[in-house]
């Protein structure tokens, strides 16, 4: 469970960085308020009103409240982030999510190599330069797939 709830915490990290705390707050403040509705412990404020609108002052508290339990190591906080655990997972995008939870590893390491494939592919039928890296990164993709069976160089 420690290395999972960290695995996470890295996770959410690295969308973070990708994306903003801000986004990442909103993503797994909806998931959140789906997952648990009418909770009587709320640990999260709701971040729009009954019309949809914003509240960006929730949305700020949200966006400080989970980044700071997630960079904590207090017993509170590893509560609190176990609670949250659902709504984290499921507000992930499927490729970060898949990464840290895939029964199917082979599946999520087969759409990293047609995901490659096809940025090789298009780089290399627009005369992109960087045609040569991209297929050493779609090789690469591919391999990880099982380097016993596959190989490629």
């Amino acid at each position: 469970m420690e290395q999972s709830i960290s695995t996470l915490k890295a996770e959410v990290e690295a969308w973070a960085m990708e994306r903003g705390q801000e986004h990442v707050a909103i993503e797994v403040s909806r998931m959140y308020f789906l997952l648990y509705r009418g909770g009587s412990q709320s640990r999260l404020h709701r971040i729009e009103d009954a019309l949809g609108n914003a509240d960006w002052k929730a949305i700020n508290n949200n966006r400080q409240q989970i980044f700071r339990w997630l960079r904590s190591d207090s017993t509170a906080a590893q509560r609190k982030i176990t609670e949250l655990l659902p709504a984290i997972e499921a507000a992930l995008p499927a490729e970060r999510r898949a990464r840290i939870t895939s029964d199917d590893r082979l599946n999520y390491l087969a759409s990293i190599a047609i995901r490659e494939f096809a940025a090789a592919i298009s780089e290399t039928l627009l005369g992109g330069r960087d045609m040569s890296h991209r297929i050493a990164i779609a090789i690469s993709a591919l391999n990880a797939i099982e380097p016993r069976l596959t190989n490629v160089h």
